[in-house]
């Protein structure tokens, strides 16, 4: 997903050189805290482990060094390898190690990619591990993005981050406007949302009340938030033609094209436009998640906060997605790799990651951190929506092909929603036999693994 690059970059860019200062670099041994029971780490016998991460600068690499560090800290007699690539190249290689048995102990895995790679062998249960190992606190995990790390009801991987999609405006903007701030209690219904940004557009500034990135990812709450999905309970045929999916497209399609209350698409070729076009301070208001706050802290001058996403019929519907790290398949050291995982996704190590600004961490216990932290003011927010005490979240459903199937949608869909070329009917119609064809082949491969 395009918001783990853009992640990551932008709170290198604002953080990096401050990882020491926050204990990342020196993160203690995460003693006091949950940790894996087991056997085989508590003992003499030295154990070798290998983990697998994305990591696209020297900077970001010493971040999982540095709880790679931890876990010897807590059990000397384990050491951990760290072996990262490029966030881009991560997924390829994984591919090519599980397809020769090579993976290493420890698995970096996204939410979104679980059920390909897990239906393709790569992880294993964690079920057994946490019925073993009592004191690590599985509740502390928000609910929601375990469930989207589990496969086939079972937890695969315990996760580091997470986030729900959030309306960031712009204060400044909306003060000069003499429009009110959307609430952070209620969410705005869509005519409000449509009438607010008209308030906020002008064309001759080339100033836009709103903006989004293009991804499918993000025109999921709107599908959600009309009552629609994209596929069906079973993940047997694409419902991207049902009417509640055809008027939420039209809807956000709409915004761009016709209404023309959002900043003009120019580029689908980069994945950080509309987090740019937001930070440029010409935009009042911009889906994102909030591991973009940092980023916005540090690249945006202007004050902000943040709301929930607008109100379709069916409510405020987003989804959880984030990351986490989960036990190979092809491991024989599996209470010692659930031990060191433990560590990384133990207390003190979220703790120490929200401090360095590095995402919305999955923990509950390590959200005061991010809360503490100003702008924006409303940070408290995003734990109510990730517990859907504001709206509803929900966890982002997947496939054993999603890979391909978001490649597909986004030459087939995606120009239609937001360039209007072809049309939004013509083009479901052209997307809808493809995904209903990657829903039969993900079918067969979920049976397989």
């Amino acid at each position: 997903m395009s918001e783990e690059r853009l992640d990551r970059r932008g709170f290198l860019r604002a953080a990096g050189a401050g990882l020491a200062g926050v204990g990342l670099i020196g993160l203690p041994g995460c003693g006091g805290g949950d940790g894996g029971g087991g056997g085989g780490g508590g003992g003499n016998s030295p154990v070798s482990l290998r983990w697998s991460m994305w990591s696209d600068t020297p900077e970001e690499r010493k971040i999982w060094q540095g709880l790679a560090d931890a876990v010897t800290r807590k059990y000397p007699n384990i050491k951990v390898k760290l072996e990262t690539t490029t966030f881009n190249n991560y997924w390829d290689k994984l591919q090519t190690q599980i397809a020769s048995q090579t993976q290493a102990d420890i698995v970096g895995m996204q939410a979104q990619r679980m059920p390909g790679f897990a239906a393709r062998g790569a992880l294993q249960s964690m079920k057994d591990e946490l019925a073993k190992n009592p004191s690590v606190d599985f509740k502390d995990y928000f609910p929601v993005i375990e469930q989207a790390l589990s496969f086939h009801g079972e937890p695969h991987a315990l996760a580091y981050d997470l986030g729900p999609p959030l309306l960031y405006y712009n204060k400044s903007l909306f003060k000069q406007a003499g429009v009110k701030f959307p609430s952070a209690t209620r969410a705005m219904s869509w005519d409000e949302f449509k009438g607010t940004a008209r308030k906020l557009t002008d064309t001759g500034k080339r100033q836009y009340g709103y903006v989004q990135g293009f991804d499918f990812d993000w025109v999921i709450p709107w599908i959600w938030s009309n009552g629609g999905d994209y596929m069906d309970k079973g993940a047997t045929k694409s419902t991207l033609d049902s009417p509640q999916a055809m008027e939420a497209m039209q809807f956000l399609s709409d915004l761009f094209l016709k209404d023309k209350v959002a900043a003009p698409i120019t580029d689908l070729a980069n994945p950080n436009f509309g987090l740019e076009r937001f930070s440029s301070g010409k935009v009042a208001m911009h889906m994102d998640g909030p591991w973009q706050i940092v980023n916005i802290r540090s690249n945006a001058g202007f004050d902000f906060d943040i709301a929930p996403i607008p109100s379709g019929r069916a409510g405020s519907v987003g989804w959880a997605a984030g990351s986490g790290f989960g036990i190979s398949k092809a491991t024989d050291k599996s209470d010692d790799v659930f031990k060191a995982i433990s560590v990384i996704t133990g207390p003190a190590a979220l703790k120490s990651l929200t401090r360095a600004g590095r995402g919305y961490p999955a923990r509950q216990s390590a959200v005061p951190i991010f809360e503490s932290k100003s702008p924006p003011d409303h940070a408290a927010l995003v734990q109510k929506v990730l517990n859907s005490q504001l709206g509803q979240t929900r966890p982002y459903r997947a496939t054993a092909t999603w890979q391909e199937t978001i490649v597909m949608l986004t030459q087939e869909l995606i120009p239609a929603i937001f360039l209007g070329n072809p049309d939004l009917a013509t083009g479901v119609q052209n997307a809808k036999p493809k995904f209903d064809s990657l829903l039969a082949r993900a079918k067969d491969i979920e049976s397989r693994g």
